[in-house]
């Protein structure tokens, strides 16, 4: 047991614990808040997510997408079904490899992403309010620290 336990500490769960318990819950508080802000603009996490990704890449592969979302390729078809059936997002055939189907966004797709990332912005600027440019900087290092493992 740890020297503060023993001489009469602090009580509660270790450090480890109350970490993991905080970034779970305000993972899911975070996850909740977006959602609820994406909601009137007919866009999902997961939805905003896969358009962002098709608009950051060239062109990218179904299979290139799941992989950056840690997505099995077959669960993600519906969601580009959806997408494609919205007109936001098309799949075209490879330039390179006729095999494959590139996606890209459309124009009305572009328009609705501007508009989640304006959601976004806005859930993020509510979320480090509380924090200075300096508690920013370090939370962003730490968070990047972890999530490399």
């Amino acid at each position: 047991m740890p020297a503060s336990r023993r001489e009469g500490g602090p009580k509660g769960p270790p450090e480890e614990v109350q970490i993991a318990f905080l970034l779970s819950r305000l993972g899911n508080r975070q996850g909740n808040a977006f959602a609820d802000l994406l909601g009137p603009l007919e866009l999902r996490p997961k939805t905003f997510a896969l358009m962002n990704l098709v608009d950051l890449g060239d062109g990218p592969s179904q299979q290139e997408v799941g992989a950056a979302m840690e997505l099995d390729p077959s669960g993600l078809i519906g969601t580009i079904d959806e997408l494609e059936g919205n007109g936001w997002i098309e799949r075209r055939r490879s330039e390179t490899d006729r095999r494959r189907h590139a996606l890209h966004l459309t124009a009305t797709g572009a328009g609705k992403l501007a508009e989640g990332r304006r959601a976004a912005r806005q859930r993020a600027e509510e979320l480090v309010a509380p924090l200075t440019e300096r508690e920013r900087a370090t939370l962003l290092r730490l968070l990047r620290k972890l999530a490399a493992r």
